[in-house]
């Protein structure tokens, strides 16, 4: 790798972005986000100390544009316009998802797809970009457990298997430049509330048997204790086989949250704690997959990841407003192991990351002529050690890199919006410094500092129409800087055999992303429309480069170097709609996505480059693994004796392959898949039995291209087949209450 170099600072232009879910984090919720403009809205209940919206009250769920921020006491506008949705847990206990990446499935826009060959492992895709366990690739979307960021500072991962998903009050998710949320929000945001406490002491016991020996236990209980105080408790085991060979997993989690929550002040503190062990398969040279989609050729590639997560945050009165405040600490390990192919080394890696990090907020709200102005600060920071260690094995046994990083991050912000008759006018701005060293603890002589700021300013004006309809348009832009990984292998001079070999090398410009987007939404008690269409122009995307020469590495290791694209765009429409008549509800949702290169004649890596062909963009070019179609389909029924029924279906249409930037490749096939289910309860006692993918369709998640050297070193396609059809039977008891 290149020698030592100085310190580097990047000054980005002012435009960035902003949206009113900031990250001043509040005990309660960061982005429970209601429609815009605030004079329209009804804010009546009151429910565990947390403000509720009660127009739409009938409808299963709450689509939105607009925002405002609710917080454990009185709320204070923001409207900036966005689509925000919220998956209750009403949904989660319905349909008993996975993964939060799952339990997104059917919003508009949204995909996602198995890179590791673990259900435990997908990647959630939504406006082409992606929130994904794996490392190394780019990550666009931010996620937050109650209000604290969970992006791992080592590369922005989101494991979503370490997530408490059993435990969750709703699914916050915005979709589009969410920049007062910090770097990774370039595409969208989701924020994961817990839940805090029951109105009278209450538990409940579930236990769950599915296909391919998957068993799962967890346990709850919350309640008010004296003095105002309350808790919330659970804990859970799962284990599995796995549909595929030698796939079984494991994953342990428990929760607790004690809080004194009030209309005027309050406090909550948090303690989570998780383990996920998973032994994955990867992809199938497409020879193997047409043959036996559920055999494993990488026998032994496992994941062993472990966190704990502890917050405090409060909230109260101060001077003419209120105020909010969070500190968390975050641990997480990682024990990572790839077996490789017969000519390259097996792989395996040792990461560490420690996050300590906090935030605060002031809001108010003042008359200001004909209007009302509502006014937000804040300002926020962490500090974060992350160490890398890569081992090669079996060929060649070495430590090849040993790397630290201690990340610090500094944010302030500000937002205000005017709200005067039925037009609400909103801006903000958030200011961002990324402190990023590298410490190389194999050759100290080689350290080096790279340091990202930005200016991420946002606007938008909403007007509601009717009683009630509303129209809304927003301009804005966000960043993210690069992650370790990619900063460590971005010298041409000197690529990296990945994963073994990290460096310090030329620093990389921030990914910029600018949004434009307009939409709008009609709500009764019966009915909700929405529609949005956006354009998301980025600048300087980070991708691998091929590095062509004759030394380079045998077999099908990756040899290459990460740089930035000049420009790449994504742009859509979005349309939704919900119907509830009688005890049926109804839902139909549809998205057309477009994900391209904006720049043409360069070469992105791809093996197929090694075996003679090309891998040259043109403008255009779409991104792989982004679906230009997705469709979801559902209706629900409330049958007599408190039985239920539900089905759904989704649609994903075609992608192109990873490793085929150019386009000349066939594309994954598009596919449908069905879900049915059916619930019964009687007094404590509830029963459900959930069929995922009815029809037994054979689907492909994921491909890329790699050499098969099992078949004589030839090119093949490289596929990831989706699961099968799968029976789920989950029974419950509560207690109390």
């Amino acid at each position: 790798m290149s020698a030592s170099r100085p310190r580097h600072t990047h000054r980005s232009g002012p435009p960035g972005a902003a949206w009113n879910g900031v990250s001043a984090l509040t005990g309660a919720s960061l982005l429970a986000l209601l429609s815009a403009p605030v004079a329209a809205q009804r804010q009546d209940s009151t429910h565990r100390g947390v403000l509720r919206d009660t127009t739409i009250a009938r409808l299963p769920a709450v689509q939105v544009i607009g925002s405002v921020l609710h917080v454990a006491g009185p709320a204070i506008a923001s409207g900036v316009p966005a689509r925000v949705s919220v998956v209750t847990s009403e949904d989660l206990r319905g349909w008993k998802p996975r993964l939060v990446s799952e339990s997104l499935a059917r919003e508009p826009g949204v995909s996602f797809y198995d890179d590791l060959g673990s259900p435990s492992k997908t990647t959630l895709v939504t406006r082409g970009f992606t929130a994904s366990p794996v490392v190394g690739l780019p990550q666009g979307v931010s996620v937050f457990l109650d209000g604290v960021p969970v992006n791992e500072p080592d590369a922005g991962q989101v494991n979503f298997d370490l997530l408490p998903l059993e435990h969750l009050e709703r699914v916050e998710f915005l979709s589009g430049t969410a920049s007062l949320l910090g770097p990774h929000s370039l595409g969208g945001a989701v924020n994961l509330m817990t839940r805090h406490a029951e109105e009278e002491p209450a538990g409940e016991i579930e236990l769950t048997g599915a296909s391919h020996d998957r068993y799962s236990t967890t346990a709850s209980h919350g309640g008010r204790a004296p003095r105002g105080w309350s808790y919330y408790g659970g804990g859970g085991y799962s284990s599995e086989g796995g549909w595929r060979d030698l796939t079984d997993a494991t994953q342990l989690h428990g929760l607790l949250n004690v809080g004194r929550l009030g209309p005027a002040a309050g406090m909550r503190m948090q303690a989570f704690a998780a383990n996920s062990n998973a032994r994955t398969a990867g992809s199938l040279p497409s020879s193997v997959y047409r043959v036996k989609a559920d055999s494993n050729l990488s026998a032994g590639d496992f994941e062993d990841i472990s966190q704990l997560h502890v917050a405090v945050s409060g909230y109260r009165g101060l001077g003419t407003g209120h105020g909010s405040a969070v500190a968390y600490v975050r641990l997480s390990d990682a024990e990572r192991f790839n077996v490789n192919q017969v000519d390259d080394p097996d792989v395996r890696s040792f990461s560490d990351n420690r996050s300590i990090g906090g935030s605060a907020d002031w809001r108010t709200a003042v008359s200001a002529g004909s209007g009302a102005l509502g006014l937000r600060i804040g300002a926020g920071g962490s500090t974060n050690r992350s160490r890398i260690r890569i081992y090669a094995e079996r060929i060649d046994p070495r430590l090849t890199t040993d790397i630290e990083s201690p990340i610090t991050k500094l944010d302030a912000y500000s937002l205000a919006d005017f709200v005067v008759g039925r037009v609400t006018i909103s801006g903000g701005a958030r200011y961002d410094l990324v402190r990023i060293p590298f410490r190389n603890l194999l050759d100290r002589a080689r350290d080096t500092t790279s340091t990202y700021q930005r200016l991420s300013p946002r606007g938008g004006v909403s007007v509601a129409v009717g009683s009630a309809g509303s129209l809304y348009a927003s301009a804005g832009q966000s960043f993210r800087a690069p992650a370790i990984i990619e900063l460590a292998c971005a010298d041409p001079n000197e690529p990296c055999p990945l994963p073994f070999a990290l460096g310090d090398d030329p620093p990389l410009d921030p990914v910029v992303a600018t949004t434009f987007e307009a939409g709008g939404r009609w709500v009764t008690n019966a009915v909700e429309l929405t529609a949005s269409v956006y354009r998301t122009s980025v600048r300087n995307d980070v991708f691998l480069f091929p590095y062509n020469d004759a030394s380079a590495p045998a077999g099908s290791t990756i040899d290459g170097f990460f740089a930035n694209i000049a420009r790449t765009r994504r742009e859509g429409i979005e349309l939704g709609s919900r119907f509830r008549l009688g005890s049926l509800n109804l839902h139909a949702n549809h998205a057309w996505t477009s994900a391209t290169f904006q720049v043409g004649g360069i070469d992105i890596f791809s093996i197929r480059e090694e075996m003679g062909g090309d891998n040259e963009i043109a403008k255009g070019d779409r991104l792989p693994l982004v679906p230009g179609q997705v469709t979801s389909l559902g209706a629900s029924l409330e049958l007599p004796r408190d039985a239920d029924l539900g089905v759904e279906a989704r649609y994903t249409g075609e992608r192109f392959l990873r490793g085929d930037e150019a386009n000349e490749e066939e594309p994954l096939d598009d596919y449908w898949l069905a879900d049915a289910r059916i619930g019964i309860r009687f007094g404590r006692w509830a029963v459900q039995a959930i069929v995922r993918n009815v029809l037994d369709s054979g689907h492909e998640t994921f491909g890329t291209f790699n050499i098969n050297q099992g078949a004589g070193g030839v090119l093949e396609r490289f596929l990831t087949p989706g699961p099968p059809r799968t029976l789920q039977l989950v029974v419950r008891r509560r207690i109390g209450g």
